[in-house]
């Protein structure tokens, strides 16, 4: 008995999913340029740390795009190792710092204002239903879906800044 148990378990954390309390839940995880504009993207299960995602998810952008001036993250992102990660490849980290930090790091509002367009890339998002209620079952189709979904915005945006300029 003990083995299927296991066995689910590491299932469902292959498929992206997490459980908690109130069923499977997933998280999408996306760095991005602007709000039409996403970077790296990844599917994640729900009760997971985003922290631990950071690394891999910043060398992947990095990849993408050379020259990374700022990362503006929420405060989830704020541990030392996740800023030194990103002070050793040459890149600010504007995370606000949590409550109970000692020793606070620096930290810049107005450009945190910034991350706002994260935000609202996922809430575009969210704007398809079959990604705001995620019916795939296994985590490579969802995340091809955000992945076409994610073309789809980027053409819109592309069509509605043609005809505003003319």
């Amino acid at each position: 008995m003990k083995a299927k148990k296991i066995g689910r378990e590491r299932s469902a954390t292959a498929r992206g999913l997490g459980r908690s309390r109130g069923g499977f839940s997933t998280k999408v995880v996306a760095t991005a340029s602007d709000e039409n504009t996403a970077l790296v993207v990844e599917v994640v299960p729900g009760p997971a740390s985003d922290a631990t995602r950071l690394e891999p998810m910043l060398d992947k952008t990095l990849d993408r795009v050379p020259v990374i001036d700022e990362l503006d993250a929420d405060k989830g992102f704020d541990g030392d190792q996740q800023r030194h990660a990103c002070t050793a490849r040459g890149v600010f980290a504007n995370i606000p710092n949590k409550k109970n930090r000692v020793r606070p790091w620096a930290f810049d509002p107005v450009g945190y204002r910034e991350r706002n367009r994260v935000e609202r890339l996922i809430g575009k998002m969210k704007q398809f239903r079959r990604v705001d209620t995620r019916y795939e079952k296994l985590k490579t189709t969802f995340l091809g879906l955000i992945h076409l979904v994610l073309g789809f915005i980027k053409v819109k945006s592309k069509v509605n800044q043609k005809f505003n300029t003319t």
